[in-house]
């Protein structure tokens, strides 16, 4: 019980709030806007599904002020509110949670939240985001004749780096049930995609395919330039220059899921306190209908006006 009580998810700052506040604003949305559809006596059945969960918490490091303005302050660790328990307490209420976790550790500690709320349906899961999603949505209610269609869900991709498969991507699409908020790795799809295209070995390929979805970027971000032949070379020689920065490897990244998601809106920059853009924050949608669509759009457009969504370039 010690182990459990000393887990702590430690990790972000200002940005992982932006994070969150974004996510969270969205769920108050989007209870409110199905509480009542298909009908009054007959509504969805809502369910939030948390893929990366960690502890249910957060800690971080904070600087309280001094007794005295010439005082320095004091660090302390302070214990925030996970994305897990602020989805529990949005109201009206989702009626079902479900709460993935890899890391045994966490998933121990992680399994606190569903016993300090025992009247919540509230599932913890250990295992591969990956793997366990496809368990969720292939069973229960979602496959149940008579169920199946009253099911909706917000599914939340928060990965530890480039961990989200694209076939995971391709299946919650095809649910055309599901919204997914879904953090793109952007920083580290950039660092794997190298300068030197020599140095792309076939963990980074492997790596890049899985995160685009194809084997195309490659193309997409290594032009090929002459260069000059000497006296005794008479064919000109070539090498890959990498042509990528922020802004092109998020385009490419928004063209790649506009490719199995109906909808796909403006990203939300999240930046670490260095200013340096370390995710892109995606809303997506596999359902066809167009006013479940437009209902997606006007419950986003908040949050992208707010939190400072970026218009991607047309052409780069």
């Amino acid at each position: 019980m010690a182990d459990v009580e000393r887990a702590e998810h430690t990790f972000g700052g200002g940005w992982t709030e932006i994070k969150l506040n974004a996510v969270s604003d969205y769920l108050n949305f989007y209870t409110r806007a199905l509480q009542a559809s298909p009908s009054p006596t007959n509504p969805f059945e809502t369910w939030y599904i948390d893929a990366f969960a960690g502890t249910g918490d957060r800690t971080i490091e904070s600087k309280s002020a001094g007794l005295f303005s010439q005082e320095p302050g004091v660090m302390e660790r302070v214990r925030l509110e996970g994305s897990a328990r602020r989805a529990i307490a949005i109201d009206p209420p989702f009626r079902h949670f479900v709460f993935i976790e890899k890391d045994p550790q966490r998933f121990a500690a992680l399994e606190r939240v569903k016993s300090d709320f025992p009247n919540h349906d509230i599932r913890c899961v250990p295992g591969d985001a990956n793997d366990e999603l496809r368990k969720v949505f292939s069973n229960g209610p979602w496959t149940q004749p008579g169920r199946s269609g009253l099911q909706r869900a917000v599914v939340f991709l928060d990965p530890y780096g480039m961990s989200v498969r694209w076939d995971t991507l391709r299946y919650l699409a095809n649910t055309q049930r599901a919204d997914v908020w879904y953090l793109f790795p952007l920083h580290a799809a950039l660092r794997q995609l190298s300068h030197d295209h020599a140095a792309l070995d076939a963990g980074k390929r492997a790596s890049l395919n899985e995160v685009f979805g194809t084997p195309d970027w490659e193309q997409h971000f290594y032009k090929y330039t002459p260069k000059p032949s000497d006296l005794f070379d008479f064919a000109a020689t070539s090498t890959p220059n990498r042509s990528a920065d922020p802004d092109k490897v998020e385009k490419f990244a928004a063209e790649r899921l506009r490719t199995i998601f109906s909808f796909v809106s403006e990203p939300i920059p999240i930046l670490t306190r260095h200013k340096l853009r370390q995710f892109s924050l995606f809303l997506l949608s596999g359902n066809p209908n167009e006013r479940a669509v437009s209902l997606i759009k006007r419950g986003v457009a908040a949050q992208i006006k707010k939190f400072g969504g970026r218009t991607l370039p047309s052409s780069r």
